[in-house]
């Protein structure tokens, strides 16, 4: 108990000092601000360019990101069954570490668990670019009978931006014509993320209506 509350205390800047040359650890945190991003956006040839990093300590630095990697992870295993957003935020939380936006559709049976989650397009989310046909044909291979479709921001903030909106609009009439429903759309961000079926529910009504 006494070395976790020590261990607690640190700065950053220290606690890397706790495995790696101290020296090492400053230039580090110099160079790269925080743990944050020292383990996540850095990569090996960087962490081996920082003086006094041998074979030696890169591989004591690339277990604990493969460690992360790994936790993260986790949530895509443990969660089988959709009952909420906040299980979709969970089960694509590794998203928000990304530095590039990335599609995915997640395909649900009648009970909505899992079948699937497929990504669909790497890139700005536009709706000139996003076809329905991507997400759906995922969708009819799988025998989905449901669908959410899921993005990241890399900017942090989770607000839903014109072509976000524009991109629901289009796979909420989609989703009527194939008789597989758009359930949400989910944004994945650092500062929180959000549900546009749960902030613009008018959107589905709509699409009801036009339906």
């Amino acid at each position: 108990m006494m070395e976790t509350t020590r261990l607690a205390s640190l700065n950053e800047e220290e606690l890397l000092g706790e495995f790696l040359p101290k020296g090492s650890a400053k230039h580090l945190i110099r160079e790269y601000a925080s743990l944050y991003e020292v383990f996540l956006h850095t990569s090996d040839r960087q962490l081996r360019s920082i003086p006094g990093i041998g074979e030696a300590h890169l591989k004591r630095l690339l277990c604990v990101r493969e460690v992360m990697h790994r936790v993260k992870n986790y949530n895509k295993k443990a969660i089988r069954v959709i009952h909420s957003p906040k299980d979709v935020m969970q089960f694509f939380r590794y998203l928000e570490d990304k530095e590039q936006e990335e599609l995915w559709v997640l395909l649900l049976n009648t009970k909505n668990h899992i079948i699937q989650a497929r990504q669909v397009s790497l890139g700005s989310i536009n709706a000139s670019i996003v076809f329905p046909r991507e997400v759906f044909h995922a969708a009819v291979q799988s025998m989905a009978a449901a669908v959410i479709i899921v993005h990241n921001h890399p900017s942090g903030e989770a607000s839903p931006s014109r072509e976000d909106l524009a991109v629901t609009k289009v796979m909420i009439q989609a989703g009527k014509v194939m008789s597989i429903p758009l359930l949400d759309h989910v944004i994945i961000a650092k500062r929180g993320s959000l549900s546009m079926k749960e902030n613009n529910a008018s959107m589905w009504e709509e699409g009801s209506k036009a339906a």
